[in-house]
């Protein structure tokens, strides 16, 4: 055999073998329902997980996939992915956390995907770093004191432990600032209480046998929004010459108001069942 001869022969080979490669192998009735039923049941706004169950069905019929289309179907759901992690990032940005964290989670089951791996290393630490940094600014010491604790319960770098103890630290501060805060506010609706039962005493030479948020008296303290801070009064007791009440704060804060002062009260003692 000439040499011409051989590699015409060897090419000839190697175009069926390719052939071959791409042949595709007709899929039976019940895979066919299968992918079907699969295609069907994908979710759009979840292409994090769409993506991962069209792939394992690749790989369980994967003598069938071509003749299905399958790898056309991943890529109609990983072109999804990008958008989904840019669009869960503004959600952050925005504040809507739940919301965000739902999507991230949903793309961080493909980690070989760039948005896969994108929203892993942002759940990781930099998710919790914006929730605590933001819910801090709108004054919510809470919220940003569990985002800080659940970004402390991950794995993390010195830098990363550094910067969520630190996130503790102010989280901590703005409890106080804001105790502090509530604190004053209702000192100064005691002493609103205070000058409108003096002044009832003044106008009619008694204090009122009863005496609660509802008054006629506090009616002025009512329409500027004085009393908000105040849940409720407790142990009102007067007399002749003398009243004394506890002013109880919504935040559990309590004021002991008498006829002479404004000063704060003792806890009410649990009672043992």
């Amino acid at each position: 055999m000439t040499a011409r001869c051989i590699l015409l022969l060897a090419g000839t080979l190697a175009c069926e073998a390719f052939v071959g490669c791409d042949s595709r192998v007709p899929a039976p009735p019940d895979v066919r329902a299968e992918h079907a039923e699969l295609v069907a049941s994908l979710d759009e706004s979840a292409p994090g997980l769409a993506v991962l169950r069209l792939q394992e069905f690749a790989r369980r019929r994967e003598r069938y996939a071509p003749a299905l289309g399958v790898q056309h179907d991943i890529a109609r759901c990983q072109a999804l992915l990008e958008p989904a992690y840019r669009r869960a990032r503004d959600l952050a940005r925005d504040g809507a956390f739940d919301e965000a964290e739902r999507i991230l989670v949903d793309l961080a089951l493909v980690p070989d995907e760039p948005a896969g791996r994108l929203s892993r290393e942002f759940l990781a630490f930099e998710f919790h770093k914006l929730k605590a940094s933001r819910l801090l600014v709108a004054g919510d010491a809470e919220g940003a004191e569990t985002a800080a604790r659940q970004a402390l319960a991950r794995p993390l770098g010195d830098e990363q432990m550094a910067a969520a103890q630190q996130m503790l630290d102010m989280a901590a501060l703005a409890k106080l600032g804001a105790e502090m805060t509530r604190t004053t506010a209702l000192q100064s609706a005691a002493r609103t209480v205070q000058v409108c039962l003096v002044s009832y005493y003044a106008e009619y030479g008694r204090y009122p046998e009863r005496f609660t948020l509802d008054d006629p008296v506090l009616e002025m303290a009512r329409a500027t929004r004085t009393l908000d801070v105040v849940a409720r009064f407790e142990d009102y007791r007067a007399d002749t010459e003398t009243f004394s009440l506890i002013v109880v704060g919504r935040s559990g804060a309590r004021f002991l108001v008498t006829d002479r002062t404004v000063e704060p009260a003792a806890p009410r003692a649990v009672t043992p069942k």
